[in-house]
């Protein structure tokens, strides 16, 4: 599919050097890049949402620490090991 796209004179003088140095056609090299930025943009998206969700856990489990108050999760369990043996 053609498009139409308005570029500024050192842009496309820009992309036209890279394309050639890359020995590819601007059309090629503008389809390329591109895709590699919807890539990446693809990427980020998926790394912030990551980040919330780890967020997101992070504040249930200081929310869970600050009900069992000095409550010892860790000695308590160690404690019925102990009587278990």
């Amino acid at each position: 599919m053609r498009i139409n796209a308005v570029l500024t004179d050192d842009l496309l003088k820009k992309i036209d050097e890279v394309a050639a140095e890359q020995k590819k056609s601007r059309s090629r090299f503008i389809r390329e890049a591109t895709e590699k930025y919807i890539a990446e943009h693809e990427r980020k998206k998926e790394e912030d949402r990551r980040r919330a969700a780890v967020a997101r856990a992070v504040r249930a489990q200081d929310a869970v620490r600050a009900k069992a108050g000095k409550w010892n999760g860790a000695g308590e369990i160690r404690k019925w090991r102990e009587k278990a043996r």
